[in-house]
């Protein structure tokens, strides 16, 4: 997939079938509009590109209001490719951005510059200075110009629409089955292991403490996840929140990986989170919950060995 973090100077000499959006998580309503987006440019021999926004408008716009994260840019960009899209145009959004004119964003941007000969949207979509663009005005140029506007519906799971807030939710209740459902795969947090305090060593249970502060955190609690580094695709069980058990102990996602020895300080990972194990609680002792904690790696192992046997494998 080739990237794009400004507008190409030349114009696509082919016909795309183009969308826009945020695409956060792109879960398996983003997927199915990428699926329809994938088999129109099929069809008429050209690309599929997508049109996204880093940081999200609102960080920019409503800072207050702004929603965390489900995935990085990294993995926003990651779940696009897999999609089959072709080019992505990540603009950097900002007050000079947000603005531009809707019909310069739709004519020269959409039509015109990524040569959208089919363009397909959200009911709800709005853009442009103050919001002003949305589904007539793309309509209505695209009928000027001689260009397709669609209308993607969302895919229904469980009686309601798909979204990314919906998404937000089940990560913050923590049901990550939930999550999964909904993305179509693990939810996952993505940073690099820095330093924590070093009690899951004492413990018997070193741990790989990640830094990922700008995405939605899980609820507290303990999950089997896999953690992947360099490839490798390594069983895990995760304790987020705050240790009850221990005085003074700030928020952290801990993960102590299965049957592996080695150093991932400095590393940049990839946690996939694929079932809850247990509410987070305080123990009487150490002890205590050293004997949990045996119990947990147990749970864990036996969970993400089914799981894998399902060929579930992110």
């Amino acid at each position: 997939m080739e990237t794009l973090r400004q507008l190409p100077d030349q114009t696509e000499p082919r016909p795309a079938a183009v969308g826009f959006g945020n695409f956060d998580g792109v879960h398996v309503g983003h997927q199915a509009l990428l699926g329809q987006l994938r088999a129109a440019a099929d069809r008429m021999g050209g690309p599929v590109t997508v049109v996204t926004f880093d940081p999200h408008p609102l960080q920019v716009l409503r800072p207050q209001a702004a929603p965390p994260a489900i995935d990085t840019l990294e993995g926003r960009l990651r779940a696009l490719q897999a999609c089959g899209v072709d080019r992505a145009l990540v603009l950097p959004f900002d007050l000079a951005l947000a603005a531009r004119p809707a019909e310069w964003f739709a004519r020269e941007v959409l039509f015109q510059t990524l040569g959208a000969r089919v363009l397909l949207t959200g009911p709800d979509t709005r853009f442009g200075r103050a919001g002003q663009g949305d589904v007539a005005l793309l309509k209505a140029i695209g009928e000027e110009m001689g260009r397709q506007v669609a209308v993607f519906p969302g895919v229904t799971v469980r009686g309601g629409i798909v979204s990314s807030s919906r998404v937000r939710a089940a990560v913050q209740r923590g049901d990550v089955a939930d999550a999964a459902e909904l993305l179509g795969r693990p939810f996952c947090l993505r940073g690099a292991v820095v330093e924590g305090d070093k009690r899951g060593r004492t413990l018997g249970f070193p741990t790989a403490n990640l830094a990922a502060s700008g995405q939605v955190q899980p609820a507290p609690g303990v999950y089997a996840c896999v953690l992947e580094v360099d490839g490798q695709l390594l069983d895990a069980v995760t304790n987020a929140g705050r240790r009850p058990t221990f005085a003074n102990a700030g928020p952290q996602i801990e993960a102590h990986v299965l049957d592996w020895h080695g150093d991932l300080y400095g590393r940049q990972v990839h946690l996939h989170f694929v079932s809850r194990v247990r509410d987070e609680r305080k123990f009487a002792s150490p002890g205590a919950l050293i004997e949990q904690i045996q119990r947990d790696v147990a749970e864990a192992g036996r969970v993400l060995t089914a799981w894998r046997s399902e060929a579930r494998v992110p």
